[in-house]
């Protein structure tokens, strides 16, 4: 309570200036009336709980913060980037205090590194993601903790999107997975009827978002327009813009505003970040915070903004944009930094002791009292109004159920890519089958039949482990986001991509094989080769992902995957016997996928052979039955049930390696 109360004693010592109606002359605060004159904070009228009642709508959430400071990671290595914490720390953010209302609509604005996208991270989230953060963020003077996040919706500068997906369907997925488990599946199609006719895109609903530029997708507008829809799918009372007219044409730009202003008519809070907007959209705004530096310049209305430079000399001329006069006065301009530092200290020192400062701490210590008073009463309004807009998240089958669906949608609507890797697996499988067609039983198909295999097992595999290593990168980005934004568990993200991803192995494999057991003409049962196949193909699998997941850049990953394989192909038992190996890479032939297919390969070809044709000269030795070839091989037929679990249990460890490394990258981006 003396915390409390000292922060508001601050505020009454504070001698502020306040513009006389000449605004050329200042006298103290104390002379005056506390009712402002179109700028600053007016007092509000309280409701039956003591908080600020500020507009029409019943959501009256007051977002306070009190000296924050923000720090953020200076570098970032690019190798186990996730693993390494220990970084040095740059300040961004200085001790900033600051007040959002209820039904109000927000500018944070400043030039370039002032720290805007940092405070509204910070605000948003907390620490976390690269941010450390220190203060204390308050809804209606209840300190807020990560957790209870969720009741705010974040939306980011840059749109990330699977763009196969319709605007539709995009929203129907957010629908599903963000709204409370207990609406009814009519209750969500209305909600995503009603966001389509409100942004605008009720005729582009069923237009795939694409990819910028290409065919057939929505503009930018369009998409903007769908993000906020998708965050404010839940209605959230609270919402933060990362500079959302970014890319936006005027049209376009002032459209997307328009629909924010109206939220915030609305009783929604609403926050945004915003780049030199032209006039008419810096009217829309109905409060201004200014930074420079990491350093607060100024927070209040916008006319109030005009006013406070104006009486530290620095006056917008009349035909000038007011938004481009604060962000070209607060600048720090190349070749004049120790002036332009000189100037912004100079402006930052006069709003901490002007009125406007005064005004947002007398704000955080009215909340402070009133969540105080509320406390010792008993009561727990605060709690109420907050977690009444917190939806009760879906079970976790409901969130694997619909992210199969998008991925299986995301897969059929890639057709290119399974066609381009059918194409590939028939190409390769009529070069094995012309290459070694019809291989008879002699000495020479020996080699020749241990040769397809391996080079049946080495294409199959690496097919896999390339495909993973290009479309799990891709999807990256969409699943850090939505994870952070607490749309589903990673859990569900990774057991519904792996799934989605064996359809389509299943089909490539039986094609491939197919084609070589007919025409190389093998001695054993189709479906033993097509499920020793299946099971190599998906630890093969496995490891890409485990590698793409566990290092994240591209390049890394495939110098990685390069020695593993070499590793792995070297201790197949091809290229020497496994028994023979030096005791130093001995060991890898029992993580060898590649070996225990060609062995179970090897021993139901050979098994049951008793005649192989000798046409070697006389002299020289022959193998002349398949027990012989397996024994050259150092495999026993004996071992093949084995190898089918060994195989099985390899695939598992590595989805369970790739699943951590999966959830380490999500909790510590």
């Amino acid at each position: 309570m003396e915390t409390e109360m000292g922060y508001l004693d601050e505020a009454r010592e504070t001698e502020p200036l306040l513009p006389s109606k000449s605004f050329g002359k200042f006298k103290s605060p104390r002379s005056v009336s506390f009712k402002r004159e179109g700028y600053g904070l007016s007092p509000r009228k309280l409701n039956d709980y003591g908080t600020p009642s500020t507009c029409r709508g019943e959501e009256n959430i007051t977002l306070t913060w009190r000296d924050l400071s923000v720090y953020v990671a200076q570098k970032k290595t690019r190798f186990f980037k996730f693993l390494n914490r220990d970084q040095p720390l740059k300040k961004v953010i200085c001790n900033v205090s600051g007040v959002i209302e209820s039904g109000t609509l927000t500018a944070v604005m400043g030039a370039s590194g002032a720290g805007k996208s940092s405070l509204l991270s910070a605000l948003a989230h907390g620490s976390g993601g690269g941010l450390v953060v220190d203060g204390q963020v308050c809804i209606n003077g209840h300190k807020m903790s990560n957790a209870k996040s969720s009741g705010f919706s974040y939306l980011r500068q840059n749109d990330l999107f699977l763009g196969t997906m319709t605007a539709k369907e995009h929203l129907t997925f957010m629908a599903q997975l963000k709204m409370d488990r207990h609406t009814t599946q009519e209750q969500r199609d209305a909600k995503v009827k009603e966001l389509l006719r409100d942004m605008g895109l009720t005729e582009a609903q069923n237009t795939r978002i694409g990819i910028p530029g290409s065919d057939k997708s929505l503009s930018g507008g369009e998409r903007k327009r769908l993000a906020f829809a998708a965050e404010i799918v839940t209605s959230p009372p609270l919402l933060f813009c990362d500079e959302p007219t970014t890319g936006l044409d005027f049209f376009s730009a002032k459209k997307f505003m328009d629909i924010m202003k109206d939220m915030a008519a609305q009783g929604k809070t609403i926050m945004c970040t915003i780049h030199q907007p032209s006039s008419e959209l810096f009217s829309i705004f109905d409060r201004l915070l200014l930074l420079a530096e990491g350093r607060l310049a100024y927070m209040g209305s916008s006319l109030g903004a005009m006013y406070f430079f104006e009486s530290l000399g620095y006056k917008c001329p009349v035909t000038f944009n007011p938004a481009d006069f604060y962000i070209n006065t607060l600048a720090v301009l190349p070749g004049s930094e120790t002036t332009s530092f000189e100037r912004i200290e100079r402006i930052c020192n006069s709003y901490a002791k002007s009125v406007y400062c005064r005004d947002v701490k007398v704000t955080i210590g009215l909340q402070d009292n009133l969540q105080t008073r509320n406390t010792e009463s008993g009561g727990n309004h605060v709690e109420q109004l907050f977690f009444r807009n917190v939806p009760e998240k879906p079970g976790w089958c409901t969130e694997f159920r619909w992210l199969l669906w998008r991925s299986l949608l995301n897969s059929y609507r890639n057709p290119a890519i399974h066609y381009t890797r059918l194409g590939r697996n028939v190409t390769v499988a009529l070069v094995v089958g012309l290459t070694f067609f019809n291989v008879p039983l002699t000495q020479a198909g020996i080699q020749d039949i241990q040769g397809a295999f391996f080079v049946i097992v080495m294409q199959s595999c690496n097919a896999a482990l390339m495909s993973i290593m290009y479309v799990l990168p891709q999807e990256m980005p969409v699943f850090l986001r939505e994870y952070k934004d607490g749309t589903y568990h990673s859990s569900a993200y990774y057991i519904s991509k792996t799934l989605s991803l064996i359809p389509g192995y299943i089909i490539e494999t039986v094609l491939l094989c197919f084609i070589c057991y007919w025409m190389v003409g093998f001695h054993f049962s189709f479906i033993i080769m097509v499920l020793i196949f299946i099971c190599t193909t998906n630890t093969a699998s496995a490891c890409g992902l485990m590698v793409s997941t566990l290092f994240g850049n591209f390049g890394t990953s495939m110098a990685v995957l390069m020695l593993i394989n070499i590793s792995l192909f070297a201790t197949s038992g091809i290229f020497s016997d496994i028994n023979s190996l030096p005791w130093f890479i001995g060991w890898l032939k029992y993580l060898s996928w590649y070996r225990y297919g060609v062995e179970v390969l090897t021993v139901i070809q050979w098994s049951g052979i008793t005649n192989i044709t000798c046409e070697m000269p006389p002299g020289v030795p022959c193998i002349t039955t398949g027990e012989e070839v397996i024994r050259k091989y150092s495999f026993r037929p004996s071992y093949v049930a084995s190898d089918f679990a060994l195989v099985v249990l390899i695939c598992c460890c590595l989805h369970l390696l790739s699943f951590t490394a999966l959830h380490l990258r999500a909790k510590l981006s």
